[in-house]
């Protein structure tokens, strides 16, 4: 897909979100995820499909697309996504889980330097909130 055409339809995905027609945003974001993308712009997009579900009051759709989305992203270097589906756990007070995703990133091989120590703060103020 040539880069003015994803822009294209990204701005598109996010002008329909704002229209509040979310259902026809997720078309859009589906076919990006689809395409032939790199690896992590797909990933972003299918954390973007997670964002309106959630957006949509779909919790459970959005928990799973996090997880297809950490997916894609697990074949780059990046952790932004898998760090955004801890946070969004943590969110909906599924502490165990986000306690779990921000301990595997701590084992992430290219984890960026300040991140493990951000990380464990994360990891022990869940500990907290669980006490």
């Amino acid at each position: 897909m040539d880069e003015k055409l994803y822009s294209e339809l990204a701005r598109r995905a996010s002008a329909l979100v704002e229209a509040g027609d979310r259902p026809a945003a997720i078309e859009i974001l589906e076919q990006l995820v689809a395409s032939e993308l790199p690896e992590f712009d797909r990933a972003m997009m299918c954390m973007n499909i997670a964002i309106v579900q959630d957006q949509l009051g779909e919790t459970e759709k959005a928990l799973e697309t996090y997880a297809a989305a950490v997916d894609l992203e697990r074949r780059t270097e990046s952790s932004f996504i898998a760090e955004s589906r801890a946070a969004y756990c943590a969110k909906l007070g599924l502490y165990d889980a986000s306690s779990r995703y921000y301990d595997d990133l701590l084992r992430h091989p290219h984890l960026k330097p300040g991140a493990r120590e951000r990380l464990l703060q994360n990891i022990a103020t869940l500990d907290r909130l669980r006490a």
